[in-house]
């Protein structure tokens, strides 16, 4: 069950001696555009005087002074819902124009990685990212061996890019265990059910390097130990001829 409020209309006025007043009028759209609800509010000096509601045809009143006012509106319910159905009929319009823009949905682009391996009493740090994603809502849980992770877990906001579109980072820190499993877990309107993204188990690449760049150091180890070796070899056998 989808709420959307969209602005019809915002007149100011202003008047002298610095006080002012505006009238709003909000389309409610409950559900779809067959259920539109109106909201009309009248305020003045940052305090709401009238608001009208369609649902309920009647005018409520904030404060003393504006209640002969709403008490003469509800005096007139034919009128107020005919005013209002004009209204609704405009909100309509309106939104068949915008509402596609407002329920589109951007998948987002999720990335799982390591950024701090884990040192002695220092844990691991993991960081789940979610790029390029619309609406902004959208949450990120983290899951180890399908068990929810409640500790240790600091999130950003979700950060506008300036283009309409949103990113949001979480980070985990842990100490990890041979052989378990760790996803980052995305909830968001433009899927219908969580999406689930493991951590890939294999080397990450400062690892990966790490272990070339060992196994070059032993290889070449070797391959001098045998230089050595057959260096001694040779000597030998020529000091034994002679």
């Amino acid at each position: 069950y989808m709420i959307i409020e969209l602005s019809n209309g915002l007149l100011a006025f202003f008047l002298v001696h610095g006080h002012y007043g505006f009238i709003l009028v909000l389309c409610r759209v409950l559900g779809s555009l067959q259920n539109v609800e109106l909201i009309y509010s009248i305020n003045y000096d940052k305090k709401e005087l009238l608001r009208f509601n369609s649902t309920e045809n009647k005018v409520a009143a904030y404060t003393e002074y504006a209640m002969k006012w709403a008490d003469d509106f509800n005096k007139k319910p034919e009128w107020l819902h005919m005013e209002a159905e004009k209204a609704i009929a405009d909100c309509k319009r309106f939104g068949q124009l915008y509402l596609p823009e407002v329920e589109k949905t951007v998948k987002p682009e999720v990335t799982v990685r390591s950024v701090r391996q884990a040192s002695g009493k220092n844990p691991a740090m993991l960081i789940c990212s979610a790029y390029d994603f619309y609406p902004k809502p959208i949450k990120l849980t983290w899951m180890r061996d399908d068990k929810e992770v409640t500790t240790d877990v600091t999130s950003t906001e979700e950060l506008a890019d300036g283009d309409w579109y949103y990113q949001i980072h979480s980070h985990l820190e842990y100490f990890p265990k041979p052989g378990e499993k760790i996803s980052c877990v995305v909830e968001h309107a433009s899927s219908h059910k969580p999406m689930i993204y493991d951590l890939d188990s294999s080397l990450s690449e400062s690892d990966r390097n790490k272990f070339i760049t060992g196994a070059a150091g032993v290889v070449l180890g070797v391959i001098m130990a045998a230089g050595g070796l057959i260096y001694y070899k040779r000597k030998h056998t020529g000091l034994l001829k002679i």
